[in-house]
Order: structure tokens, then C-alpha cells, then sequence
């Protein structure tokens, strides 16, 4: 199962994939920095543990038994991108960024998807978020798509 690779990188820091909700709730102080409407660790793990039914996965960086970095995402099938690797969330503790973690997870996640055979790697940002966008180009990926969304209900 391709959710039992590691990967350590020069200064010992470690990308392998969040377990149980113990390693899902070690998640929370940084995933929480890019979804602050997670309301706890538990809220977190909650939605993660329903997420994965859907093939949600998260991979993380672990500093000991610190996470410094997440990204959650999935492997998919549509029309518009065939066979692909989804990346919900990518986010690297405040103290922690300029070190090259996030670059690492894209690469670790890019090697997943050749794993998995998909065709591409495909996520999304805020059109106004600059900062992560530069960091995606320079990271090789292309801003090729153009995003809309419409609030439904009452919670929208």
C-alpha cells in the first residue's frame, strides 16, 4: 500500500503519511493555520477519518514526533484531468517555512502520483493568495485553470 512510504530528507525530517488519530490530531496545529474553521484536534480528525472513505490521505512531515508541514490530498478520475492526484491542502508550519518543506511534499506527492499512474497533479489556490502562487510556478506547476464558485445554502 503506497500509504506506508517514508522518506527522509537531509536534516532527518521525515514524509510518511498520518495514521489513526493520534498522528491525524499531531496534524492539527498546522493544518488548522490553513483551515481555521477546524474548530479542535478532534473536529480535525473527525473530518479527515470521514474524508478518508472518499480516499482522502494526508502526508506530513515529522520533526521527531512534531508534524511541521501537511498536505491532504487524493488520488481521483475526471473528465477534464483523467487519472490525477488531488491536493486538498498544502501548508507548512509559520516557523517552519523557507525550508524547503513544502517543495518536498509536492515531490513526494508528484512521485505518489507516477506510483498511482495518474496523469497530473492538480490543486488550487486563492486567486488572490500570490505568495502561494509564485511558490507553485516556481515549483513547476502551470496556472492553467480558472476557478468559480457559488455559495449554496445557508451555512455558504
Amino acid at each position: 500500500m503506497q500509504d506506508q512510504r517514508a522518506t527522509t530528507l537531509p536534516d532527518g525530517i521525515v514524509l510518511r503519511h498520518a495514521h489513526g488519530p493520534d498522528d491525524l490530531k499531531a496534524c492539527f496545529p498546522v493544518i488548522s493555520l490553513l483551515r481555521p474553521s477546524l474548530k479542535s484536534a478532534e473536529h480535525w480528525e473527525e473530518r479527515a477519518s470521514e474524508m478518508a472513505t472518499f480516499g482522502y490521505r494526508v502526508l506530513a512531515a515529522w520533526e521527531g514526533g512534531r508534524v511541521v508541514a501537511v498536505a491532504g490530498y487524493r488520488i481521483m478520475e475526471n473528465l477534464i484531468h483523467g487519472h490525477f492526484l488531488y491536493v486538498d491542502d498544502l501548508v507548512t508550519a509559520e516557523n517552519e517555512r523557507g525550508k524547503g518543506l513544502g517543495a518536498a511534499l509536492l515531490t513526494e506527492l508528484s512521485a505518489i502520483g507516477v506510483d498511482e499512474y495518474c496523469n497530473r497533479l492538480v490543486l488550487d489556490t486563492a486567486a488572490t493568495n500570490a505568495n502561494a502562487r509564485r511558490f507553485y510556478k516556481r515549483e513547476g506547476l502551470f496556472d492553467v485553470v480558472v476557478g468559480f464558485v457559488k455559495p449554496l445554502g445557508k451555512s455558504a
